[in-house]
């Protein structure tokens, strides 16, 4: 049998290294392979942050939610107030731009009615019952005897498209708005029956009637008693 060679220094020097890299080796694929199987985990000063994050967040939107102001589309309210017993004296801008004040047209009648108006022109049902009957009576008073009509919208909104309503119900009677000043000091006064009110003043400049609702013949005959017909 023949004798085995023995192997140099070097070579087994060469071997050591060699099982050492194959045992590095094979210990780094364990590793490797142990961490996909291992969910990632995130170090707990991030999953703390994020959390403080994310309650910031919540905190913020119900603060914001609780005080925004809320937009309404409805017509605003207008409540009644005590009766007059003598005029409130006030100026209006009608909507073609035009500056007129009450007392401008003391000797005659007078009729006065407030309305409030939505966002993109919507009114409540007692005002286009109103106006409608506004509509009637002012074809057979305006132009014609010492009449005058007024109605007085409450819009808040940029919105509310008055010319659009004038154009609706036939408007040929004064029409402006109470909150162009920013301010709704007319319907404040004259809003004795809440939204819709109709109010009626004499030709001594006192306060006649008002009323919340109204036929066109009613206050037809109204008128004519006010102007001794």
């Amino acid at each position: 049998m023949p004798k085995k060679k023995k192997k140099s220094w070097k070579e087994r020097q060469r071997e050591r290294q060699i099982r050492q890299q194959r045992t590095q080796e094979a210990y780094r694929v364990q590793r490797e392979k142990e961490a996909e199987r291992k969910p990632r985990q995130w170090p707990n000063g991030k999953i703390l942050g994020a959390l403080c994050l994310i309650a910031i967040i919540f905190v913020s939107y119900g603060a914001w939610q609780y005080t925004r102001p809320s937009i309404s589309e409805e017509p605003p309210p207008i409540n009644p107030t005590n009766p007059l017993q003598t005029p409130y004296e006030f100026t209006l801008r009608d909507i073609n731009g035009t500056q007129l004040s009450l007392s401008r047209f003391s000797g005659r009648v007078i009729v006065i009615h407030v309305m409030g108006v939505g966002c993109h022109g919507q009114v409540y049902p007692i005002n286009d019952n109103q106006l409608t009957q506004l509509e009637t009576v002012c074809s057979s008073f305006c132009g014609k005897e010492p009449v005058t009509f007024i109605t007085v919208a409450v819009a808040t909104c940029a919105d509310s498209d008055l010319a659009q309503i004038r154009t609706t119900y036939d408007i040929t009677w004064l029409f402006g708005n109470d909150y162009d000043d920013g301010k709704m000091d007319i319907a404040q006064k004259y809003a004795t029956q809440g939204d819709g009110t109709i109010v009626l003043i004499d030709k001594t400049f006192h306060i006649s009637d008002s009323y919340s609702t109204i036929t066109a013949s009613t206050l037809s005959s109204k008128i004519n008693q006010l102007l001794g017909v």
